[in-house]
């Protein structure tokens, strides 16, 4: 084995012990060693030859690794920088004089001559060659020992002195207590008690609570009727004060686990978490995974039908594709966030653009926004994408849907930056806009200030979302291997297009219509006599009528079909019609219900509503009033029967001229009810009528009535 300079060797026997190897002869014939864990060391000649000998022999050992000092320079403080260099500035002149300076009766002048060229004293000459000696033969084998200063990592706890440690205290008459075990199990108490689970408590305020419950002793003052608080145990010394109650919560405690239970996990992982991963790496193309997002925008618009009724701030959805960071779809309105605005956002993501942008004025090419696709996976809330209506568009499209955890928005985490990135570019410039001192005292109320309406407003992000697709410099882009090759431009439609031509595979087109309709919230109608009915309205369509379901249903009996709706607009709704080419039939409102012409499911609703309260309130009133009807029709009858005159005929002498008595008592009516226009009804007095001839019977001079008539026409046939 070969023994070279710089070396360590770590000598076995009677005194065992590590030495360096300082020099050696170019004839291999003698060398100079120093030993290193003896302070009083001094360089030592010695015999190669003796040295390879021991190797050979198992009585020394070479130690491979480096155990002399190593530091990066960047990494050192400048103090320790200056105080290793001058140190190496007195010893560089000396050490270059080997082997002379190993020698002993040469080594003493040639110290005391640089003593006298430095006005360093010898002492320390010889302690900054011993170091750098012993120390790896480096210049950073000089720098200071500080590290080693001190107790650092040491824990100074229960002392048996009762000397306090540490800095003395200027003020006051009590010392301070030191901290031992017992105090110590009191500081992890109060911290667990009142900081961990408590985000009410300030490191402060769990501190006064720990001195309160722990160090006092409480008294009922009973002249006062309240609880005080006097001196505890450490009534003498002191309590311990906020410092170190501080510093062992710094030392013991892990701080970030901490926090995590203050602010509670999901908060922690949601805002402080390490972000190690990135959403780029999860997706291999375009359409790989779209990410969907709602917000409330910060202005305030005005209707469109009485520009001066402010209607307040609309809700903005964004669809991205993670890829590209392509904006894919986007839906501005009133509606959400909600499913019927993410079922507004989605639709948006097959619709054409060119039409699209062109129903708000905006003129473009194909190129500018080719986006019209369904992607292989959409990642969104749970409250909205969890939805059950979302089970259509997955079975018909083949899409897989993934809802973020609950309060873990930072899993959209791209689909959220749009939402600092698009308002930066309009908020300048657009009256309503809310800033920061909106609720400030004083602070100006951007309401009044509105003056754009929902179309004016779309229009706008429109042009900010075309300006991001096609001209913005995604800065933190985590480019793959390929993009990077490719040295394609960080802006989304660059990477749309590059993904297109290379990663491009689940891009999917569909119509429109077939998209909205698997958008749309599905149920069940019930075929009845008077229609289609769902939701209190009846609809009829072609299909019901060539089939004559009504027929069917008013001899039958009715039963359940299969419907689509927009909750939005109940004008219509869509029959499942699986052997459509469209795979529905669009059902529209009967006459019967033409008062929910252009009214909403939850307008619908409502009138219900209204209706069945209005019936309720009626019903008391109705009730009162059947009760004055019976009150009223048993004081006719009771009248009646008081009027009833005692007759002594049998029950056959009573009924034998029922039909006479109803003739005398017809011709008395029609002279009463006769129409006299002009004239004052006169009031009937019945007249004394003495008759020429005695007969048995009165004559029958009244007008036949109609079945009269219809009698004398049958016996003439």
């Amino acid at each position: 084995m070969i023994i070279l300079r710089n070396d360590l060797l770590r000598l076995k026997g009677d005194n065992p012990c590590v030495v360096r190897i300082l020099w050696i002869h170019p004839q291999k014939g003698s060398s100079f060693i120093i030993k290193l864990d003896d302070e009083q060391a001094l360089p030592e000649p010695v015999d190669l030859s003796a040295l390879q000998a021991m190797l050979e022999e198992g009585q020394a050992e070479l130690i491979k690794e480096n155990i002399g000092a190593t530091a990066n320079h960047y990494q050192l403080p400048q103090n320790h920088q200056d105080k290793r260099d001058v140190a190496w500035r007195v010893i560089e002149p000396l050490i270059g004089q080997e082997p002379a300076i190993y020698v002993a009766s040469r080594r003493g002048s040639m110290i005391m001559q640089r003593c006298r060229e430095t006005g360093v004293v010898h002492r320390t000459l010889y302690r900054y060659l011993k170091r750098y000696w012993q120390r790896g033969m480096t210049p950073n084998s000089l720098l200071p020992d500080y590290a080693a200063s001190g107790g650092k990592g040491k824990t100074r706890v229960g002392a048996e002195s009762s000397i306090k440690r540490g800095r003395p205290r200027l003020h006051g008459d009590r010392a301070g207590v030191n901290i031992d075990e017992g105090m110590l199990r009191i500081f992890r108490l109060a911290i667990t008690r009142y900081y961990a689970i408590d985000a009410r408590f300030t490191l402060q305020g769990a501190y006064e609570q720990m001195i309160k419950d722990f160090f006092c002793d409480r008294v009922f003052d009973a002249n006062a009727g309240q609880m005080t608080h006097q001196d505890g145990h450490y009534a003498e010394a002191g309590f311990p004060t906020v410092g170190q109650f501080g510093y062992w919560f710094r030392k013991e405690q892990d701080e970030l686990n901490i926090k995590r239970k203050r602010l509670s996990p999901r908060v922690y992982d949601k805002d402080m978490r390490g972000l190690t991963g990135t959403s780029t790496a999860e997706v291999w193309g375009p359409g790989a995974r779209y990410q969907i997002d709602a917000t409330i925008a910060d202005v305030y618009l005005v209707s469109r039908f009485n520009r001066e009724r402010i209607i307040g701030r609309p809700v903005l959805y964004v669809v991205i594709d993670v890829f590209s960071r392509m904006i894919v779809g986007m839906y501005i309105g009133l509606e959400g966030p909600s499913w019927v605005g993410a079922m507004m956002a989605l639709a948006n993501t097959v619709a054409d653009k060119v039409a699209y942008c062109a129903h708000f004025g905006k003129t473009i090419e194909p190129d500018e926004w080719p986006c019209h696709h369904l992607p292989a996976t959409i990642l969104g809330d749970r409250g909205e994408i969890e939805s059950r209506y979302i089970e259509t568009l997955q079975n018909n499209f083949n899409v897989t849907v993934e809802n973020a955890a609950a309060y873990r928005a930072d899993w959209k985490g791209i689909v959220e930056q749009r939402f600092r990135l698009l308002p930066s570019k309009f908020k300048a410039y657009v009256p309503g806009y809310i800033q920061p001192d909106f609720r400030a005292r004083g602070g100006q109320d951007y309401r009044l200030d509105a003056v754009l309406d929902l179309d004016q407003f779309t229009r706008i992000v429109i042009e900010c979302v075309l300006y991001y697709n096609n001209h913005h410099d995604i800065v933190n882009y985590d480019q793959d291997k390929d993009v990077a090759a490719d040295l394609v431009l960080s802006v989304p439609r660059q990477l749309w297009w590059w993904g297109l031509e290379n990663r491009s595979g689940r891009l999917r087109t569909f119509s429109e219509d077939r998209v909205q309709f698997s958008l749309m919230p599905t149920d069940e109608a019930t075929v009845s006599v008077h229609g289609i009915r769902y939701s209190g309205c009846f609809y009829t369509c072609a299909r019901a009528v060539e089939s004559r379901w009504f027929d069917r249903a008013r001899q039958r009996g009715n039963w359940k079909v299969r419907i689509s709706y927009d909750p939005r607009a109940m004008d219509q709704i869509y029959l499942h019609e699986p052997e459509s080419p469209l795979g529905f039939e669009v059902c529209q409102l009967t006459p019967r219900s033409r008062a929910e012409v252009g009214l909403s499911l939850w307008e619908i609703g409502q009138q219900m509503d209204m209706e069945k309260h209005q019936l309720s309130d009626h019903r008391h009133h109705r009730q009162l009033r059947v009760a004055d009807l019976q009150a009223g029709i048993e004081q006719v009858v009771q009248a009646a029967v008081a009027q009833a005159p005692v007759s002594n005929d049998s029950k056959r002498q009573r009924t034998s001229k029922i039909r006479e008595h109803r003739a005398e008592e017809k011709s008395l009516n029609r002279h009463q009810e006769a129409f006299r226009l002009g004239t004052k009804t006169p009031s009937v007095v019945p007249a004394d009528v003495i008759p020429l001839h005695p007969q048995t019977t009165a004559p029958n001079y009244s007008l036949p009535d109609i079945s009269e008539i219809l009698n004398a026409f049958d016996e003439e046939s």
